[in-house]
């Protein structure tokens, strides 16, 4: 298992939180992986900075999620 600093904890606790009531604003009662899946690319964004490679990755979990999700489409379209 990963060490992390009492910093990256507090950065993947906000970021938890802020995707969970993100799924819940658009009606979606997500999986723990889906939540844990949006949370790491939130994290990676923040500790790393936007970049080409993680707007692809977004791009792909935004594939995802309308594929899995019919009321994530119809928020999105």
């Amino acid at each position: 298992m990963k060490t992390t600093t009492k910093d990256e904890q507090i950065i993947f606790q906000n970021q938890s939180r802020l995707v969970m009531d993100w799924f819940n604003t658009c009606g979606i009662c997500a999986d723990i992986l889906d939540i844990n899946m949006v949370t790491d690319l939130q994290v990676i964004w923040i500790t790393k900075g936007f970049s080409k490679e993680l707007k692809e990755r977004y791009d792909l979990m935004n594939k995802y999620l309308t594929d899995k999700y019919p009321q994530y489409k119809q928020q999105n379209t």
